[in-house]
Parts: C-alpha cells; sequence; structure tokens
C-alpha cells in the first residue's frame, strides 16, 4: 500500500471513510466473534492507527462485542466497518478496518492468520502466512500476543 489516501465505506453508501497513512499489518482473524460478526469464515482486516481512519459521511453505530472490543457497522445495511479494542493494552490505539469495505480491496494483502486456532478445517490452505492462537484467558497474556504480533510486523510505533 502507498502512503496516498484510501476510501471505502458500506454496502449501501450511507457510512463513508478516508484512511491516511500506512498500515500497521493485516490480519485474517478467524476468531468465533469475527466469525459470527460477518456471518463467514473469517475477517479479513487492516489495522491502522485509530487517528489515521476519518468517517466522512454518516456516523457508524458501535457494538460492544465483549468487554474489551467494539464493532463498527453500518446502522441501515449491517455492513461490519471496524473493531477497535479498549483492553488498557497495544491495541488500544488501532482500528482494524473490514478489508471488503475499501473502494479497493487488492490494496493490501493479508500478512498473518490471526485467532487460528478457530480457523475451520475446510478453509485452511498452506500460504507461507504466520498463524496465531488467542485462546487466552488472562488480559495481560492477550496483550502480550497482541505486542509480539505488532513488533514482528516490524511496523511498531
Amino acid at each position: 500500500m502507498s502512503g496516498t489516501s484510501r476510501g471505502g465505506g458500506c454496502l449501501c453508501g450511507a457510512v463513508r471513510y478516508e484512511i491516511s497513512g500506512e498500515p500497521r499489518f493485516s490480519p485474517l482473524c478467524h476468531c468465533r466473534m469475527c466469525q459470527k460478526w460477518t456471518g463467514s469464515a473469517m475477517l479479513a482486516t487492516v489495522a491502522f492507527d485509530r487517528d489515521a481512519v476519518v468517517f466522512t459521511k454518516g456516523e457508524p453505530r458501535v457494538y460492544w462485542s465483549s468487554d474489551v472490543s467494539e464493532r463498527g457497522f453500518c446502522q441501515n445495511c449491517g455492513s461490519s466497518l471496524f473493531t477497535r479494542y479498549a483492553s488498557g493494552g497495544a491495541f488500544d490505539g488501532i482500528i482494524f478496518v473490514a478489508l471488503g469495505t475499501f473502494d479497493d480491496p487488492e490494496c493490501v494483502r493479508p500478512d498473518v492468520h490471526y485467532g487460528a486456532e478457530a480457523e475451520l478445517s475446510w478453509m485452511r490452505r498452506e500460504d507461507g502466512l504466520a498463524r496465531v492462537r488467542i485462546d487466552v484467558d488472562d488480559p495481560g497474556e492477550q496483550n502480550a500476543l497482541f505486542e509480539r504480533l505488532m513488533a514482528a510486523s516490524g511496523k511498531v510505533g
């Protein structure tokens, strides 16, 4: 992805966004929460600094899917738009934008499988990407996993 601005939005067009800056990394999340959020086998996202994403049309509605994460969606068409964390850790300054909502979803390639413990057997393919398991209950351990993932991306800070 280049340093140019990227746009995107929901299915019906009621919510639009612009993103500036470079992505941190691009996970394919296989966790059960993302499966339920998308109604699919996984959620492809691109992680950006929170302040890099500006909503230019409409306001997404937010649903707190857990004690530490909220998910934004269009209240008109239901499109899943983003996930943000409030866990007191490394991911709190990041927004995970759903790749399928980009105007050009080919603009970035995923670089890690996240939540690999829930990856569906019929979906698994060997693509050379690392697989990160997140099946931990301790929030401190979860944040340590996030820190390692961000450090491994080479795009921390």
